[in-house]
Parts: C-alpha cells; sequence; structure tokens
C-alpha cells in the first residue's frame, strides 16, 4: 500500500480531476442500484481531506519502484479485475524468482524512484 498524501503519484501518471467523468450518467445509474439493493454507500473518512472529482487508478508496484500494473480509471467503477490484479502479482514473483539469478548490475528501470520509500 503506497500512503500517497501529496499527491506525487496521482500527478504522476496525469490521473487528473473531472466532475464530467466522476457523476456520469453509469456512475450515477450504479450508486442507485447499490441503494435500492440496501447497500451501504461508501462515507468520507473523518480527518481526512478528500476530492469527490479525483479520477482513482490502482497500481502495483514493486519493493524496486517499478511499475507492475498501472489502471488509470475513466469513471469511478472503473476498475481492473480480481484476476488482473492476481496476473500482475504472480508476475511480479517470477520477476522476482528471475531477478535473484540475474546480475545485479543489471540495469533496471525505476519508475517512481522517490515514491518507494512510501511503501508499506
Amino acid at each position: 500500500m503506497l500512503l500517497d498524501t501529496d499527491r506525487k503519484l496521482y500527478c504522476a501518471v496525469g490521473l487528473g480531476r473531472s466532475v464530467s467523468k466522476v457523476w456520469n450518467i453509469q456512475t450515477l445509474i450504479y450508486y442507485a442500484e447499490q441503494k435500492a439493493a440496501g447497500r451501504t454507500l461508501p462515507k468520507k473518512f473523518e480527518n481526512v481531506e478528500d476530492d469527490p472529482h479525483q479520477m482513482g487508478g490502482d497500481f502495483i508496484i514493486d519493493k524496486d519502484g517499478n511499475m507492475a500494473l498501472i489502471h488509470c480509471s475513466t469513471s469511478p467503477t472503473d476498475r481492473p479485475s480480481v484476476d488482473e490484479l492476481l496476473k500482475a502479482l504472480q508476475g511480479l514473483r517470477k520477476r522476482s524468482r528471475f531477478a535473484s539469478t540475474v546480475n545485479e548490475s543489471s540495469p533496471r528501470k525505476r519508475m517512481c524512484p522517490d515514491l518507494t520509500n512510501n511503501l508499506l
């Protein structure tokens, strides 16, 4: 999990803000269906400054700061499937096993070097 309170990654990947994408008709229908089904809608966290118009995204970053998955959402309900997330994580595991047999002096692309320290 990455705590990006300064939104460095958010800015680096260009997620942006959009009233029209966040509150489009499909999103309103989704929320109406959730309420009609008796589901509780997400609530605002206390003491957390939030931007409801911020476009979301899902990312998997390895311990070296390399991006294994980049998914910039086109709407609030646009998220990768669990299978896609697991596939990306399995790819990390395979690369990790391979990397241990490769010379450590080989070049590696670090996509987010200044964000690596925030990984938990």
